[in-house]
């Protein structure tokens, strides 16, 4: 059995954007217990840290990069002042 190449470049596609987004909703989750200000100065240390090893994969580099992003929008949701009405719920 032959197996299609764009079949199995689009699998791989998406197997790498799903876990990136599975990594950003952990990272959402952990700034609910932990400071996403600090979290996100701190990926983005370990961020810059990682670039400058060679052998670093680009794909880790991207998925920390959606991590940082998540804490950052975390971070953003939890300082919404009280006037702009309910912080969503999270499940």
């Amino acid at each position: 059995m032959k197996i299609d190449e764009k079949f199995l470049a689009q699998l791989f596609a998406e197997l790498k954007a799903a876990q990136g987004q599975a990594l950003a909703l952990l990272t959402q989750a952990l700034c609910q217990q932990v400071d996403p200000a600090r979290l996100k100065t701190d990926l983005q240390k370990q961020i810059a840290a990682a670039k400058m090893l060679p052998g670093t994969s680009p794909i880790a580099i991207e998925w920390a990069t959606e991590a940082m992003a998540a804490a950052e929008a975390e971070k953003m949701l939890q300082a919404r002042p009280p006037s702009e009405g309910p912080h969503p719920t999270r499940g």
